[in-house]
């Protein structure tokens, strides 16, 4: 991993350590979130300001003619496609502890292996369900060893991974009773046949304020077992606040 991701790495731990401290919520997925819900907007975490949350054109849109993932018919037997949603796809909403999250059988299924994480389509949908199963998944591991068992069947084995389960596996603990965040939409930055990036929206409500955020995710295709990989080395795991202008609506409450 470059200097730069550990670096990165070390703020979000510190960072995240502050708050177990405080006892407010725990888990790194959530917790820059409820830091601006209990003391006021704050800037950009990274020191900058945040982004514009104007829509960007994805690098690729795949097409006809260009290669796409596997058609349906492979381990998970799930169909394929190239479109981008542009709505948010039908989904049934699961609060998986205190983070509401989509799941459909069209774009996601058990692994026929068992494994902790499932199979998602061959799909820009399918590549979106993945993040949002990974911010789940995440969530759920309330120790370091489900942190570690996770994220080891989840992302894609590369030289950040264990990096990125050594600095962060501690901080998994259960969240705060009665605080509830959702996914609230979602933006492609890009989308290439094997490889998707995307950015999951989230909100959270404390009495009349709501906060909104996002998280950045690349997804990577992994033909031999049929699914989308998260690589952990390229994810922004720290939620950046932003206002989702031009996100895609997407949330339990549609």
């Amino acid at each position: 991993m470059s200097d730069d991701n550990s670096d990165s790495n070390r703020g979000l731990v510190k960072f995240n350590a502050w708050w177990l401290a405080a006892a407010i919520l725990v888990l790194a997925v959530i917790a820059a979130l409820v830091l601006v819900l209990t003391f006021g907007g704050r800037d950009n975490p990274e020191g900058g300001t945040s982004p514009s949350g104007a829509p960007s054109t994805p690098s690729a849109q795949p097409g006809e003619d260009e290669s796409t993932p596997p058609e349906t018919g492979g381990v998970c037997d799930l169909p394929s496609g190239s479109d981008i949603p542009t709505v948010g796809p039908d989904a049934e909403w699961v609060n998986r502890m205190g983070l509401l999250t989509p799941t459909s059988s069209e774009y996601a299924a058990s692994s026929p292996d068992d494994s902790l994480w499932g199979c998602f389509a061959p799909s820009p949908a399918g590549a979106l369900f993945a993040a949002t199963s990974f911010m789940a998944g995440l969530q759920e591991s309330t120790d370091a060893d489900a942190f570690r068992a996770f994220v080891e069947d989840a992302a894609v084995d590369n030289n950040g991974r264990a990096p990125f389960i050594e600095e962060n596996g501690s901080l998994a603990r259960s969240p705060e009773p009665g605080r509830t965040a959702q996914i609230s939409g979602f933006r492609f930055d890009s989308v290439e046949p094997e490889e998707v990036v995307i950015r999951v929206g989230m909100s959270q409500s404390a009495g009349s304020e709501t906060v909104t955020a996002y998280v950045s995710f690349t997804l990577v295709w992994d033909s031999e077992r049929d699914t989308w990989l998260v690589d952990v080395e390229r994810i922004t795991l720290r939620p950046t606040l932003d206002p989702l202008a031009g996100y895609t609506d997407w949330s339990a409450s549609q």
